[in-house]
């Protein structure tokens, strides 16, 4: 087979045009004007094909020849069992492109999902208390300026709650009950372990400390499990993405996507808090059902859902998935 190509010696920059004929017993020969030379096949260097761009020949002696016909070359090399370019192949072959990129969303969908929860885990579980505490402080500040408002209980009833609360962690000094209201009746937990019991959930329990017990036994699961930061660190994650594939650090898409994602996981968060408050509260001889109780409160109260029927991007589990579970033995 022949093959037509411009040459240049190495030396100096002259073209010269050349045929490259291709042999018997792998040998090469190169004719041209003032070029008449015979090479092995094997000493021969071939550029690796990206679409139609010339490939370049180079041989033992320094030379070079540049060629653009790449299907004969294709030939050749095939003829003479040398592997296409590996690189033409995927760009010349749109089954394996279209391959690309389903393995592409594939592995960006497991990682935003999966692989984001193993890694928000993993990270969780290395941040300082102090950096927990330092955002800990700057949220319920914040918080504090813009949404909660102080509690009107009784300094008794709190001495009560305070009480109830340090028999829940055992006089862990990590953990700090604040009493607020203003957003209904509520509860949360932050990061370094204060936990802020709104006037309105105690109004609702009628009295029921055991119903406060629970709900607050809730808050520490989340705390225990570190699922704040998780969320956060989680959170971080799936922005970074999804804004490096979408261009737009304020895009919707960006938005929506994180709040659906992330409203995934805090399901399964809340369900976790419930098993740590059930195990909490069976292990202090309180049944289950005074939280229990509370969910179908807060339910009657248009503070859960009332059928079925649940918005992706709810953060909470069916109500009655979760009294269900609180009531089974």
């Amino acid at each position: 087979m022949t093959i037509f190509a411009q040459y240049f010696d190495g030396k100096t920059s002259d073209k010269k045009e050349v045929t490259v004929k291709f042999l018997e017993n792998y040998i090469v020969q190169v004719e041209g004007e003032g070029v008449n030379f015979q090479t092995s096949f094997d000493e021969i260097t071939f550029s690796s094909r990206v679409g139609n761009i010339p490939r370049i020949l180079t041989f033992s002696n320094g030379s070079v020849a540049h060629s653009d016909e790449n299907d004969k070359i294709d030939l050749v090399l095939k003829e003479l069992k040398k592997s296409s370019s590996l690189a033409y192949i995927f760009e010349s072959k749109m089954r394996y492109v279209i391959l690309c990129v389903i393995f592409l969303f594939l592995s960006v969908g497991f990682f935003l999902t999966i692989g984001s929860d193993m890694a928000a885990k993993s990270i969780a579980k290395i941040i300082p208390q102090s950096i927990e505490d330092k955002i800990s402080h700057s949220t319920l500040k914040t918080l504090d300026k813009y949404l909660l408002e102080p509690s009107t209980l009784s300094q008794e009833r709190k001495d009560e709650f305070n009480k109830l609360f340090a028999k829940l962690n055992n006089n862990d000094s990590k953990y700090h009950l604040h009493f607020r209201r203003g957003i209904g009746a509520n509860a949360f937990a932050l990061p370094s372990g204060d936990i802020v019991l709104t006037d309105e959930l105690v109004e609702i329990s009628d009295g029921d400390n055991d119903m406060v017990y629970g709900v607050l036994a809730h808050e520490r699961g989340h705390v225990e499990h570190k699922h704040s930061m998780q969320l956060l660190v989680k959170a971080s994650i799936v922005s970074a993405v999804i804004t490096y594939f979408t261009g737009d650090v304020s895009s919707l898409v960006a938005t929506l996507s994180t709040s659906a994602i992330n409203a995934t996981y805090s399901r399964d968060f809340e369900r976790e808090a419930d098993e740590y408050a059930k195990i909490k509260m069976n292990q202090e001889g309180i049944s289950p059902k005074h939280l229990a109780d509370f969910f179908i409160k807060m339910s009657e109260d248009g503070g859960g859902e009332s059928n079925e029927t649940k918005s992706f991007f709810d953060s909470h589990p069916p109500s009655k998935e979760r009294i269900d579970y609180l009531l089974a033995p």
